[in-house]
């Protein structure tokens, strides 16, 4: 990928970094994950920065936090993705972002969680064949934009408005921010979509969130009730303390059924906000707050 003279190096493996290979800070780090499928993807996630951080001659635990001006990363299935920029950064660059997905047929709902009037639209002029491989292809789109932002603690995914939505390589922005631009390109790995975004000369002044109205009580059992509906699960096993992410570990099915709760109980919150809680209760209080 070349945007704006930045040349951007990806890797996918579906292979786990060894034990021995891990520094001290991150066999604490995967020893908290335990023996299941997150440890797994860590480790294929770790695997494949290292590839990366290693072609480019960068130390291997160069990223411990993002977004990052260097690499991105992301994991789907049984394999993950690193992304890395090759050279010099660019005074101008501020952030690189990457998301790949299996394809899917996802809930047309998800549309309205990520994708503004005018992309959805477009999307809605799709054939039905095609509809589905373009919802999954903008959903990673705007995955990658909002990894690429160095300022997307209070973002959502429809914050960021692609120029074309039908462009396989094109620019975006964030209307609210506009000094933010972004270059991306997406296409498709191993028979899945992959979109990896970069972005140039992002103001980072904060945006907050107002309440008009004081939310109505919103009971745990309600909520509870709702994801047992749409995940296929006893509802009864659900407490206050089951972690959002023993639900499913697929980043798309979950948005699904945030999306769902949304309209339920008519709350709008960011990804951002979505990503600072762990439990079904701290979901709930979240709910309360962002109706």
């Amino acid at each position: 990928m070349a945007a704006a003279s930045v040349r951007v190096l990806a890797v996918w493996t579906d292979r786990e970094l060894p034990p021995h290979a891990l520094s001290a800070a991150e066999r604490t780090r995967v020893d908290a994950f335990g023996a299941g499928e997150r440890r797994r993807r860590w480790l294929r996630a770790r695997r494949a920065q290292r590839v990366v951080t290693g072609l480019l001659g960068l130390p291997g635990d160069v990223a411990r936090r993002f977004p990052h001006p260097r690499l991105s990363l992301t994991h789907t299935g049984g394999g993950s993705v690193a992304a890395g920029v090759v050279g010099p950064v660019p005074p101008s660059l501020t952030g690189i972002g990457v998301d790949l997905e299996p394809p899917r047929l996802p809930d047309p709902r998800t549309a309205r969680f990520f994708l503004d009037d005018r992309e959805r639209a477009w999307l809605a002029g799709q054939p039905p064949p095609r509809r589905a491989a373009e919802h999954v292809r903008l959903w990673t789109l705007k995955e990658a934009l909002f990894k690429a932002d160095p300022a997307n603690a209070d973002a959502t995914l429809r914050d960021y408005r692609v120029r074309d939505a039908a462009a396989r390589h094109g620019t975006a922005g964030r209307p609210h921010r506009p000094g933010l631009t972004f270059g991306y390109v997406s296409g498709r790995l191993r028979g899945g979509h992959l979109s990896i975004a970069l972005s140039f000369d992002g103001a980072r002044t904060p945006v907050g969130r107002t309440t008009d109205m004081p939310a109505r009580t919103i009971a745990f059992e309600q909520v509870a009730d709702r994801i047992a509906g749409v995940l296929s699960v006893p509802a009864g096993e659900l407490t206050p303390q089951t972690p959002l992410r023993s639900l499913t570990m697929d980043s798309f099915v979950l948005v699904e059924v945030i999306v769902d709760l949304q309209e339920e109980f008519d709350a709008v919150f960011s990804q951002a906000e979505l990503k600072e809680i762990d439990t079904l209760g701290e979901l709930v209080e979240l709910l309360r707050s962002a109706r």
